[in-house]
């Protein structure tokens, strides 16, 4: 499995519809998209995918719809984390029996928790689980940091197949490389990072700015895999712009402004208490996907 969690991977957004329900139509129609742009898979109810606004019911209605339309070599991976062991691991064994091909998995961040909890909790959930099991590092948002020495010593276990590292922090993933082997999976999640991670040894990303313009993003990769670091690094300073109009300013709602820019279908409203962006920032929004090359598809809304 761990070959399958190599590339490029959209965080896929969860749409909803006027009244607030979630509409797995789309969240197909919305994925079906990705597959067609050549990325390895999707990661459901990440932080882009408004996760820790879902509904279990809500998720379970979604898993279904994905694995029913999902694409052979299009791997699909849900974030089970949340915040006791025993959550998770019922996320994970549910998330596993729907048939994901693998689970990402937040630490828990409310309790404070040392490193001996932590592999205790990621522990319990890749039990649960049965799946390829990576560890969500995000700590700009859960102020957990994740160190080498603990997700090392898990991977040497067995519990860990890789990490995405949203901190972008290079010298963590660099020690990984080292502690933990070659087979070690290691997603970058910032996208400033993505030519400097993959350089450094990273097996592919997992970016919020991939939702909107996928093919921006993949320009990156594909002139690192052919070796042309002039053209990758012209790709990386046309992506960068974009990264920060889509999701470093706005968030969620930037990036489904920015889908809603290309007509597509994993647009429309946040759900609250995250707000829609004004007419200013999505012309914002709109404008940085047009200087980045990106076609617009806009329709009155």
């Amino acid at each position: 499995m761990s070959r399958a969690l190599h590339g490029l991977f959209a965080p896929v957004t969860t749409p909803f519809d006027g009244d607030g329900r979630v509409v797995p139509e789309r969240f197909t129609a919305q994925l079906e998209i990705y597959r067609e742009s050549g990325l390895a898979g999707a990661v459901l109810f990440g932080t882009s995918g408004e996760g820790p606004l879902l509904e279990e019911s809500e998720e379970a209605v979604l898993l279904a719809a994905a694995v029913a339309a999902r694409r052979p070599g299009f791997a699909l991976v849900a974030q089970v984390g949340r915040e006791s062991a025993p959550a998770a691991a019922h996320a994970a064994a549910r998330a596993s029996a729907a048939g994901v091909d693998a689970l990402l998995c937040l630490p828990p961040r409310y309790y404070p928790a040392g490193d001996d909890a932590l592999a205790d909790y990621y522990r319990t959930v890749a039990a649960a689980g049965g799946l390829s099991l990576l560890a969500y590092h995000i700590p700009q948002r859960t102020h957990v940091t994740l160190g080498a020495e603990l997700l090392a010593g898990l991977a040497a276990e067995g519990v860990l197949a890789g990490i995405k590292d949203s901190a972008g922090d290079l010298a963590l993933q660099a020690e990984l490389r080292r502690a933990a082997g070659p087979r070690f999976v290691i997603l970058n999640g910032r996208a400033m990072a993505t030519a400097a991670a993959l350089e450094a040894g990273a097996n592919g990303a997992i970016l919020a700015v991939a939702d909107a313009a996928p093919e921006v993003v993949r320009a990156v990769f594909e002139a690192h895999v052919a070796g042309d670091a002039a053209a990758r690094d012209r790709a990386q300073s046309r992506l960068e712009p974009l990264a920060e109009a889509c999701g470093t300013r706005y968030g969620v709602p930037g990036i489904k402004a920015a889908l809603d820019a290309r007509g597509w279908p994993g647009g429309g409203p946040p759900r609250a208490p995250l707000r829609e962006l004004d007419e200013a920032e999505r012309r914002e929004v709109a404008d940085a996907l047009q200087a980045a090359g990106v076609a617009l598809n806009l329709t009155p809304r």
